[in-house]
């Protein structure tokens, strides 16, 4: 069974090997600019300060987690453990940060990840405009949930 949790500094290490084990391994023939301690400087300075984390927890093991900043409505990191994918915690993960920011949410991927743009627009989310990632310098695509606020339908 999953759990969802907050993050804790704790998490860190474990966290981040996650996120650069699943990012090196859905882009295999990309080369990050970044190495991994660059990783885990941004984590714990940037994303664990200036938005909220949680993880996913099965049998005490983290296999997953989300970075959101609730108050511009960005889900900034969803990532799941490779070992276990497409069982239901990348869903876990993002029905708990729509529950967080009921109003919306917005989030980047890179174009060239087929996979999360299936899986996002499966979720309710519709594509939007293409920027730069800043840090990896690829081409991102927006998505853009919106909950249907028709309660008829």
């Amino acid at each position: 069974m999953v759990t969802i949790r907050y993050y804790t500094e704790n998490d860190l290490d474990t966290v981040v090997t996650l996120w650069y084990k699943s990012w090196s391994n859905m882009f295999p023939e990309l080369k990050h600019p970044q190495p991994f301690e660059a990783w885990k400087f941004r984590f714990k300075n940037d994303l664990a300060i200036n938005s909220t984390a949680w993880v996913a927890e099965n049998q005490s093991r983290i296999v997953g987690f989300i970075v959101i900043n609730q108050i511009k409505g960005i889900l900034e990191q969803i990532f799941v453990d490779v070992d276990v994918q497409g069982i239901g915690i990348g869903t876990a993960l993002l029905n708990k940060a729509k529950r967080i920011c009921p109003l919306g949410l917005s989030l980047t991927t890179l174009q060239q990840n087929l996979q999360a743009r299936k899986f996002y627009e499966k979720h309710g989310f519709v594509a939007g405009k293409l920027g730069v990632n800043p840090v990896n310098g690829q081409t991102n695509i927006e998505y853009i949930w919106i909950p249907n606020t028709d309660s008829r339908s």
